[in-house]
């Protein structure tokens, strides 16, 4: 299953051959708060090419993944790592959702994540999930704020400390649009 839509004036698809690390790092090095959680606390704020290759690799490798860009133009404003279905939950688990800080998470995670949303409904599945880190404070109001319930805390597979998400996809609503 291939990942692709539109939301608003963003363009979001699978990352392929064709992107660079290099066109990545100024979405990762914009989020330095993100990198030191997301090490452990190893005081990492910036990421290297070979660090941005190593995630974009993994997050296309692993089984279920998909890694796909998100990009105003031509130019990478974002990246989203999700697997469909997560070997635990069965349902799609937002595994990061990545914003250049400078073009603001709110005007494109936003549309973005609602059209992933609106397209998972589509397929037939019934929620999402989510794991944001409990050091991300701000990350964990975002995500309560566009709908998704605490259920539990655990660790995950790099043992960070994670507070589980669910969003139940009941309830979208898909008018006709033109194809």
């Amino acid at each position: 299953m291939e990942f692709g839509f539109e939301a608003g004036s963003y363009a979001v698809r699978e990352v392929d051959g064709g992107d660079s690390p290099e066109d990545f790092l100024p979405v990762f090095n914009s989020n330095p708060g993100f990198l030191d959680a997301s090490t452990l606390h190893t005081g990492v704020t910036a990421f290297t090419e070979e660090e941005v290759e190593k995630f974009l690799w993994h997050n296309t490798a692993m089984e279920n993944s998909h890694c796909l860009v998100i990009r105003s133009a031509e130019r990478v404003v974002g990246v989203m790592a999700l697997l469909v279905p997560h070997p635990r939950e069965g349902q799609p688990w937002v595994g990061s959702l990545i914003v250049d800080a400078e073009e603001g998470h709110e005007r494109v995670a936003n549309p973005v994540l609602a059209e992933l949303e609106r397209s998972l409904a589509a397929q037939g599945w019934t929620d999402v999930f989510v794991g944001p880190m409990v050091s991300m404070v701000e990350s964990i109001g975002w995500w309560r704020s566009r709908g998704y319930e605490s259920i539990e805390r655990r660790l995950d597979n790099d043992k960070r400390e994670v507070d589980v998400h669910r969003k139940m996809l009941r309830g979208f609503s898909f008018p006709d649009r033109a194809r």
